[in-house]
């Protein structure tokens, strides 16, 4: 048995292993992982190539996110600021202090602060307090934002806590006195704030109060009322709010729909403002500020974030590849750890979904899931090197079926938002039991998801699922995007089949099994395509007419007919089995990912029409050939995802990263295996780098090596799993959850391994 000690510091991973009758010692890489991750990778982009990536300071899945909002000259589309950056912008309308990373809605961007130099009543404008930046002067690491502001010279530094913000402007030093705007009324495009009220405390060097956001998500259930308390580390005195266009010179309280305030501040020395944020009351974004910054200045903060992101980031560490692979890789692993967001406060208080305040025991509430994307990949890898995060937030969403009704799909803030389709709470839950992680109430939580997989709610459950339970499929002439929801259903009975056995709840595990089948009989055997059909058990449109390349097709929820042929993750040798024969899958795959897009400029800006990267329903099937034999292609196909989609640019990644699920892709495929949602199941890909540990907790690691790994020498030539020869390319979780090592050789040539 082999024994592994670590020891890490700063990034620096020395391990010494001890095997059976060798001492020798192999060191990692010298490496820091904390040096390697570029924050404006994926900042940019156009249309549906952007990333929409998040640009300000952080901790790990921490609620305050202070960043920028940009801009440009003529205003901001909705469509490329829905993190409320871009890297094309030239204009920094302030700096708000919630955000949300790499979605495809526009959300947050609230509680905007601005250090200008002098105010007048144009200033509650923010075309006119607004800066225009170069991105010559602007700088990030994680936990660390700055940047130098065209307009007064002044530098802008952020850094966090879990939740409070921390900011720091230092203006040039013939500027004795300034003004610091905060913008109660502040959003970003798309989205908007209902009400908002600030007070002002002087004497105490603090202003606070509360607004409510209505973003793209938060918008659906209501909004979501944020709440603040920032102190100035100077005495007030002097400043002018305003509510709805009135100024008020030293009022200490205003409210209405457009609020804020004007703060003169001496600016001889760096002015700090400290902002708490709660979403339960000002008393908790208070306590928040006392439980976080008490007597702590912004270098020491600064220097917390960074030991708190070294920590994360060193879960895994890694050996070999190229310097931008590992720029690409640990920048992906801190994209995966922005989100869900901690709710609740340091008292452990959180606002749940029926809007009244519960204290949360023994566990960290979050919201802001993106799961019908994250439910694929990030959920997955919190199994493997976070599962007491992941284990808590299971157990928050959970909570949100105790507090609203049911299990949601996309919760935001503290309430549901209804936004995309199937139940990949049902996925997320059952795999986490699956993985082992299972400290939580599992009867009621198998009981929330059979409620879940069988009802339908406005904001939950499964639409059409009647029908669905009826007819084996939802009809399209009844419900929107029904080809898409009947295949999402059946990816998460296939996995409350596998929760059900586990549990040992036999006729339920029979029943979700049969259900998980249901994705047959949306295919058509003439076509080859998973097709609209209606109640009848017609097509939706003749079959002469039917355009597989139809991305606007009303049956399919953001994808063409090729892109959801392959949404069986859970069953591919059934799928296989509707084509005929291996070849005949092999060789519609292979077509899938080697036809070419439409040659015309105007397609790099839109919807891709067969593999794309940028979306999520076939992110898992270049890894279906291992699946039809063929284990030397998913190893081409993987290996050139990785080094066509994915850069160092702020187009570095081929769209939405969608909370971290393209990030998520990426650690798992450059390391060489890839997990199926919902189930115990990896399959084997093709490697990057010549070793990769995770961190698995309790002194337990998964490694893997790869003998001879090159950008040439990309295919699997023989494979062992702790000692033992692995013939297929695919394993269990339950074999590596204590730990373990898969050994694999590579070599420049396909291999007979696998097949």
């Amino acid at each position: 048995m082999k024994t592994i000690y670590i020891c890490a510091c700063y990034g620096l991973f020395s391990m010494l292993f001890t095997a059976c009758g060798n001492d020798t010692q192999q060191p990692i890489d010298e490496i820091v992982p904390f040096e390697l991750v570029d924050p404006f990778i994926g900042t940019g982009g156009h249309y549906f190539g952007v990333g929409s990536g998040f640009a300000g300071a952080s901790l790990p899945f921490g609620m305050a996110k202070p960043g920028p909002d940009t801009t440009t000259e003529h205003g901001a589309s909705d469509f490329h600021h829905c993190s409320g950056y871009h890297a094309d912008d030239e204009y920094i309308n302030g700096f708000s202090q919630v955000h949300i990373h790499g979605t495809g809605a526009p959300e947050y961007g609230a509680l905007l602060f601005m250090p200008i130099v002098q105010f007048g009543p144009e200033m509650i404008l923010e075309s006119n307090y607004r800066s225009i930046f170069s991105k010559e002067y602007e700088h990030g690491t994680p936990g660390y934002y700055s940047v130098i502001l065209d307009a007064s010279g002044t530098q802008v530094e952020l850094t966090a806590t879990e939740h409070c913000a921390y900011h720091r402007y230092t203006y040039p030093p013939e500027i004795s006195s300034g003004t610091v705007i905060v913008d109660l009324s502040h959003a970003i495009a798309g989205c908007k704030v209902a009400e908002a009220a600030v007070f002002v405390e002087p004497m105490d060097s603090e202003i606070s109060g509360w607004l409510i956001y209505q973003g793209s998500l938060t918008g659906r259930s209501g909004g979501v009322k944020l709440y603040f308390a920032a102190r100035f580390n100077q005495v007030l005195d002097d400043w002018t709010l305003w509510s709805d266009g009135q100024l008020s010179v030293k009022s200490i309280e205003a409210n209405g729909v457009d609020v804020g305030a004007a703060v003169a501040v001496n600016t001889q020395a760096p002015v700090t403002v400290q902002i708490g944020l709660s979403y339960v009351d000002i008393a908790g974004a208070r306590n928040n500020l006392s439980a976080e910054l008490f007597g702590k200045d912004f270098d020491t903060i600064q220097e917390q974030a960074k030991e708190a992101w070294s920590r994360a980031l060193e879960r895994v560490m890694i050996e070999g590849g190229s310097e931008d692979q590992k720029t690409i890789f640990y920048t992906a692993l801190y994209h995966a750890q922005l989100t869900p967001t901690i709710f609740t406060d340091a008292d452990g208080r959180y606002t749940g979904f029926d809007l009244q305040v519960h204290q949360a025991d023994g566990f960290t509430y979050y919201s802001d899931f993106s799961m019908w994307d994250t439910y694929r990949t990030v959920h997955s890898l919190f199994m493997l090197i976070a599962p007491d995060r992941q284990r808590d937030m299971v157990i928050s969403l959970l909570k949100m079926h105790e507090h609203g009704g049911h299990l949601p799909k996309w919760p935001a803030g503290t309430g549901y938002t209804g936004c995309m389709i199937g139940t990949p709470a049902d996925v997320v839950i059952s795999e986490s039991y699956l993985k082992g992680i299972t400290n939580f109430n599992v009867e009621s939580a198998f009981d929330a998801i059979k409620h879940n997989a069988t009802t339908a709610q406005a904001s939950g459950g499964r639409a059409g699922v009647a029908r669905y339970m009826e007819l084996g499929y939802v009809p399209a002439d009844e419900v929107d995007g029904a080809t898409s929801r009947t295949l999402e259903f059946t990816v998460a009975d296939a996995a409350i089949s596998a929760f059900a056995e586990a549990l040992g709840h036999s006729q339920d595990a029979e029943d979700f099994a049969n259900r998980s089948r249901n994705y047959r009989n949306v295919f058509d055997s003439e076509t080859l395509f998973m097709r609209g059909k209606n109640v009848d058990g017609s097509w939706a449109e003749p079959t002469a007419e039917f355009d597989p390349l139809d991305w606007a097709a009303d049956y399919y929820t953001e994808g063409t007919a090729w892109q959801y042929l392959w949404l069986a993750p859970h069953d591919p040798q059934g799928l296989i089995e509707l084509f005929g024969s291996p070849e005949a899958f092999v060789n519609k795959l292979e077509a899938f990912f080697s036809t070419p897009e439409p040659d015309d400029p105007i397609w790099e800006f839109l919807p891709k029409l067969y593999y794309w990267q940028g979306n999520e329903p076939d992110l898992h099937t270049a890894y279906f050939f291992n699946a039809a034999g063929r284990p030397e292609r998913t190893q081409f196909w993987a290996r050139n995802i990785l080094a066509t989609r994915y850069g160092t640019g702020v187009d570095g990644l081929a769209g939405n990263d969608d909370c971290g699920t393209l990030s998520a892709w990426y650690i798992f495929s450059s390391a060489g295996f890839y997990p199926i949602a919902g189930l115990d199941f990896y399959y084997i890909g093709s490697p990057l780098f010549d070793r990769i540990t995770f961190d698995l907790g309790n002194e337990k690691v998964f490694e893997i090596t790869a003998k001879d790994v090159s950008e040439e020498n990309l295919y699997i030539q023989s494979a062992r799993l702790n000692g033992t020869t692995l013939e297929a390319p695919h394993f269990t979780h339950t074999i590596i959850k204590d730990g373990g090592t898969l050994e694999l050789s590579m070599g420049s040539q396909p291999s007979e391994w696998g097949k």
